[in-house]
Order: C-alpha cells, then structure tokens, then sequence
C-alpha cells in the first residue's frame, strides 16, 4: 500500500513539473526584456542573447566530452577502447543530429512568425528553450558504472 501511495505521489509530482514547464516554446523572458527595450531595432540584442545561448550550449557540450574522453572504460563490464570511441563518436553525432533537429524544430514553431518584424524574436526564444533542454539532457549523461 505505501508503495503504491508512493509511486501515486511520484507521478503527481512529475506531472505537476512538466505542466509548469509548458509554455510557447518561442516564450522567453529575456526575450521579452530585448523586445521591450529596443522594440523594432532589437535585432543586436537578439543576435547577443542567441550568441550567449549558442556559447552555454557549446560549453556544455564541450565539457560532457572532456569528462567523456577521461572515462575509464576498464571499469565497464568487458569494456574496451573500441567501445569508448563508439560511445564518443555517438555523442558527437547526437549532438550534430540535436542541432539538425532543433532547427527543423523551431522552423516548425516559428511558422506564424516568418515573413513579419517577430521572427528574429520567436527564433531567438525557440533557440534559447531548446539549448536550455538540451543542456539539461547533456548534463544528464552518465556513463560511469554506478551499479
């Protein structure tokens, strides 16, 4: 009974999270801070705040790689160097492919966007939600043996 009230409480939780995160993903404050500020001439604020995302993002990354590069696989089971450059070439590629995908992905969510003055606004904020997921997912990759 305490697991099943246990495992109800955890779902709740976890729901009431993912509802909180739900939003436009185009949404941002800091966005909404540029617009506010410079309104028509926010294109240079804009680029700044999508160069600081693209940078946290390459910083993350980057350093999953080191951190990648210096596992020592021995510690897998039956773990060897041809399997720690399979693992490393399929984080590069994730993250190549993860480019490829975010853009298609906010070309999707930007759509009503194109073609008016807030497309670099919209652009911008998909771009900055989506390098903060990412950047969480990167964080989130563990391959040490912690069993």
């Amino acid at each position: 009974m305490k697991k099943i009230a246990f495992i109800i409480s955890l779902l709740l939780v976890s729901h009431g999270s993912l509802a909180a995160d739900e939003k436009d993903i185009t949404a941002d404050n800091v966005v909404d801070q540029c617009l506010d500020k410079y309104y028509e001439f926010s294109s240079e604020c804009l680029e700044d705040l999508n160069d600081q995302t693209e940078a946290e993002l390459k910083k993350a990354y980057e350093t999953k790689l080191k951190s990648l590069e210096r596992v020592d696989y021995t510690k897998w089971w039956m773990g060897d160097e041809d399997r720690k450059k399979r693992m490393m070439e399929a984080f590069r590629k994730s993250q190549r492919d993860w480019l490829t995908y975010r853009d298609s992905y906010c070309e999707v969510a930007t759509i009503g966007e194109q073609e008016t003055h807030f497309i670099g606004a919209a652009w911008t904020g998909c771009t900055i939600n989506m390098n903060k997921r990412r950047i969480k997912e990167i964080q989130l990759t563990v391959v040490e043996t912690t069993r």
